[in-house]
């Protein structure tokens, strides 16, 4: 924590963004996105399908060389192990081992870690103990992106990027997701990708709207005067 101008104690940055861009060939993905993100802060990033959320959540992973500077959990290098120890990235991709079991997963993640967790407890947790002898293979979509989550926290990550975590979850997955992330809020810095309007205005202490690579928004709910459906559709059309 540092001192701001009256004295009072404010949380320092986990992740600040200044012009970043990422292209593919001659073709630019991302065009000067810029925002600042304090420690324990949860920030929804907003926007249609193809605004680029997926690949500036890859980019602040460390997953895609881009231009710009990005300063994660004080880290400037994409390949800092410090910035890598720290993060937990949840993609599309679970990074899950489908030829072995749900307790084999955990275990290797464990040791790639080098932590020693309770892996019983972990999977009771996620409503994954009775099936942890199963293949992933196996696995519905819901148990998938539940054990993905479970690898993701597995060594207690100071930042959080989640892309799309609520899909392929139940009504009550959904909610447990929510309070998983609610519980987190304060201590573990998150920036999680959603189509949810109302969810996000719930859970998240700022928004990031994209639209084509480009940023419309970045700010609190409390900013938005009109109904979040309203400014979204402005902000996106």
């Amino acid at each position: 924590m540092k001192p701001n101008e009256t004295g009072k104690s404010v949380p320092e940055i986990s992740l600040r963004v200044e012009a970043l861009q990422f292209k593919i060939g001659l073709i630019s993905i991302l065009k000067n996105i810029q925002f600042e993100v304090r420690k324990g802060e949860a920030v929804a990033l907003l926007g249609p399908n193809g605004s680029g959320k997926s690949t500036l959540l890859k980019c602040l992973a460390g997953l895609l060389p881009h231009a710009g500077n990005t300063e994660v959990l004080g880290a400037r290098s994409r390949k800092d192990p410090v910035r890598k120890r720290k993060l937990g990235y949840l993609g599309h991709e679970t990074f899950l081992y489908s030829k072995l079991s749900a307790r084999e997963n955990l275990q290797f993640y464990s040791q790639l870690y080098e932590i020693e967790p309770n892996i019983d407890a972990i999977l009771e947790e996620y409503r994954l103990l009775e099936s942890s002898s199963q293949l992933v293979e196996t696995f519905s979509r819901g148990m998938k992106q539940r054990l993905a989550l479970a690898r993701t926290l597995l060594s207690s990550p100071e930042l959080l990027l989640l892309d799309e975590p609520f899909t392929g979850l139940d009504q009550q997955g959904s909610r447990w997701l929510e309070k998983k992330i609610l519980e987190q809020k304060g201590t573990v810095t998150m920036l999680i990708a959603t189509h949810d309007l109302e969810r996000s205005c719930e859970i998240a202490d700022k928004l990031l709207i994209l639209k084509s690579g480009r940023q419309m928004f970045f700010g609190a709910p409390a900013e938005i005067d009109s109904g979040i459906h309203d400014f979204y559709r402005i902000r996106t059309s």
